[in-house]
């Protein structure tokens, strides 16, 4: 359910509803109370009676783009993706489509998993908004390379699950803490009129021996039996009024959307969080600190008093439970009766808080933020994590793992539709590369967040609404733990260098990572993918090596080392005169014949001047990068790039070149020039671009064809 992740943020849709009210009066419908009582439902964020009001009129007035206008957005809110779909595929017939309409289209279409359709009206979306990063991001990334490593995990239905919601694990002792709007009793008091859900609370498992993977449909067959079980709405046997919801709803007797049966639940391992946590109002998402005391979510209320926004909304609030039993309730400092603050991840340590909040400054609907402390003083103003993280889109759910690695979900950053869930290493609290998407089967076409990882980062457990609610799955490698880790030293004096930069080059683009204080990095790396590593510093040459965790079948960890050489006087030189050095030492690739090996006719001239180069200047030695196209597997391509690096080489020493002032580098697929990725349809000239050897040019040390000239100087 949509409802801790956008709607208790109050992503509010003001603007939206700003419009509509310019509108309603310009409708034929002859029933104006009608409409004007949609709307105030609509502005209310009662979706469901909405929804049942404007489906009303509209069967009456089929050309009232007004309410198809809140239906649609009413549907999105609720996760009828289908009905969505086809409320936005109507509004996106229209002659002029606004703005809002195409991006919720293309988001529709995508959770559809219609890609190839999505990414067109993602791209329609960026001619009415050419400003808006996150279009650009979907409109140009190619949703299959979220499916290439699905085998990396492995995912199970957890027995957490009912008919009702579960999401937001967090690791509290020996077991966890969740979120669920599941009823323990036989009864239930109050309804969220949302989406006529009872409002959330959280329970606690004791032991994570206890959370075992079922088959989902075992949850349906026992809300089933419940059904044909006494379930009732009030502990007292009357009808259900108004006084029987003092909150955000109103009574929901008879609501289709509604079934009591279905949020009741029997489990005998998990129970309520006990103290003053829970409510009557939403108590969601919670962070634990070293001690045993939380910081969790909930609508602003406090000590049996509620307060609202100036527009009418009861926000969503950060609070710290702590002393005996959990009963000592503060508000975080920076909360606020006007935007909503919640989702908190704590660092192992306690005192780094994230958080994701709709303040006013920020980039999108909901932003990260964090706040830091010393020991228990107070906490600072929060700060947001800048555009790396956050986008025009909502980011949500975070978590912070044992090794600095921030995850989150998002719809900003491109994924495979709704929130997709999110990692990236953070340095300092600033992120060392643009975050990676976790790929199938952890996401999947809807909603998946809330992700945490255990301390030996083999698995974990998420929030997913795959299977129609908001559910709890397990995850597990599939596949081994292959850890790269080790230390960037100076090589004359071997200290190690802090803050050192490494560029990770793979076949799915490029990550970074910044050594600690004491010069080390690590990084998990997928199975069976190479990786071009460059290790920088300001005052040092670059260096450039190779990893590979291909063939490697088991846990294991690849110590790599790096040392590197300050900048002497003859490398300085080179840095000084880049611009013309360059254009000394040009040197043109060479390409090769679909699966072939062997030089062209046609490369010879291009190899005759690199040797006439060689052999007039002594001082220099060469890299040949070989490379292939697309097609084949990538062991198959990797031993045909070595090949053409070795044809290559052979031809220059028999021009006379000594063989030790040529070294050969081979990547297969690895380092396409264009988008011709496997099964991808290219044209034959667009596929020889990548069959290619390139040359490097050494030039006292110093790579002088990936030099910079402006920025590495």
């Amino acid at each position: 359910m949509k409802l801790i992740r956008n709607k208790t943020l109050c992503l509010c849709v003001l603007a939206l509803v700003f419009n509509l009210s310019l509108v309603c009066g310009q409708t034929n419908y002859r029933d104006e109370e009608e409409i004007k009582k949609a709307t105030e439902e609509f502005k209310a964020f009662k979706y469901v009676p909405a929804i049942n009001r404007l489906t009303k009129i509209i069967a009456v007035d089929t050309s009232n783009l007004t309410a198809k206008e809140m239906l649609a957005y009413s549907y999105k809110m609720t996760n009828n993706y289908s009905e969505a779909l086809k409320w936005y595929e109507q509004l996106s017939e229209q002659r002029n489509v606004k703005p809002e309409w195409a991006l919720n289209y293309a988001e529709q279409l995508a959770i559809d998993q219609q890609y190839e359709r999505s990414e067109n009206w993602y791209r329609k979306y960026l001619d009415l908004i050419p400003t808006d990063q996150r279009a650009k991001n979907f409109a140009r990334t190619k949703r299959s390379i979220f499916e290439k490593d699905s085998g990396f995990w492995k995912i199970g239905y957890t027995n957490l699950n009912t008919l009702g919601s579960e999401y937001s694990p967090v690791y509290y002792n020996r077991g966890l803490i969740f979120s669920s709007n599941r009823q323990p009793g036989k009864y239930i008091k109050h309804i969220f009129e949302w989406d006529n859900t009872p409002f959330t609370n959280l329970f606690i498992v004791n032991n994570l021996t206890s959370i075992k993977s079922i088959n989902p449909d075992s949850v349906i067959e026992h809300s089933a039996e419940m059904l044909n079980k006494k379930s009732k709405i009030n502990d007292d046997d009357t009808a259900p009024t108004s006084n029987d919801t003092r909150t955000l709803g109103q009574s929901v007797a008879g609501t289709p959307y509604l079934d009591p049966a279905s949020f009741i639940s029997t489990a005998t391992f998990t129970k309520l969080l006990s103290g003053n946590v829970n409510s009557k109002y939403h108590n969601s998402s919670a962070a634990v600190f070293p001690d045993g005391s939380i910081m969790f979510t909930r609508n602003n209320y406090i000590k049996g008093q509620t307060q609202k926004s100036t527009d009418g909304i009861i926000k969503l609030k950060l609070y710290t439970a702590d002393g005996h039993n959990l009963k000592h309730i503060t508000e975080f400092p920076y909360n606020s009766n006007e935007y909503s603050a919640g989702h908190p991840a704590l660092n192992k340590e306690g005192n780094i808080l994230i958080f994701a909040s709709d303040m006013p400054g920020g980039y999108g609907g909901t932003d990260l933020y964090f706040s830091v402390r010393s020991g228990k003083g107070p906490w600072t103003r929060p700060v947001n994590l800048g555009k790396k993280i956050n986008t025009e889109g909502n980011e949500l759910f975070p978590y912070l793992d044992n090794l600095g690695n921030l995850y989150f979900a998002s719809t900003g950053h491109a994924g495979l539709g709704g929130l997709d869930i999110f990692e990236v290493p953070l340095k300092e609290m600033k992120p060392t590369s643009m975050p990676r998407n976790m790929g199938a089967p952890i996401n999947s076409s809807t909603d998946d967040f809330g992700l945490i990882i255990g301390d030996d980062g083999k698995g974990g457990y998420f929030s997913s609404n795959r299977k129609g609610t908001d559910d709890i799955f397990a995850f597990n490698r599939s596949t081994n733990l292959i850890l790269l880790k080790g230390i960037v030293f100076d090589a004359t004096t071997k200290i190690p260098l802090r803050n050192s930069r490494i560029v990770m080059r793979h076949l799915n683009g490029a990550d970074t990572l910044r050594t600690d204080s004491s010069g080390k990095y690590q990084s998990v790396l997928p199975k069976d993918l190479e990786y071009e590593l460059t290790a920088e510093k300001i005052g040092y040459v670059k260096k450039l090596s190779f990893v590979s965790s291909v063939g490697i079948d088991r846990d294991s960890t690849l110590n790599h080392d790096i040392f590197l050489q300050r900048t002497e006087t003859a490398q300085q030189y080179v840095f000084d005169h880049c611009d013309s050095l360059k254009k000394v030492f040009k040197v043109k690739n060479i390409y090769y014949d679909l699966d072939r090996s062997e030089i062209r006719a046609n490369a010879r001239p291009a190899l005759d001047e690199l040797a006439h180069l060689l052999n007039g200047h002594p001082e220099i030695t060469i890299i040949t990068s070989s490379h292939t196209d697309s097609r084949a597997t990538e062991k198959y391509n990797r031993l045909l790039s070595l090949r053409r690096g070795e044809s290559a080489k052979a031809y220059l020493v028999s021009k006379g070149i000594s063989p030790s002032r040529i070294a050969i580098e081979y990547y297969g697929k690895t380092r396409l020039v264009n988008r011709c990725y496997e099964g991808v349809p290219c044209s034959e000239d667009n596929q020889q671009l990548n069959r290619r050897t390139e040359f490097d040019i050494i030039v006292n040390g110093v790579n002088l064809t990936r030099l910079n000239c402006e920025n590495d100087q």
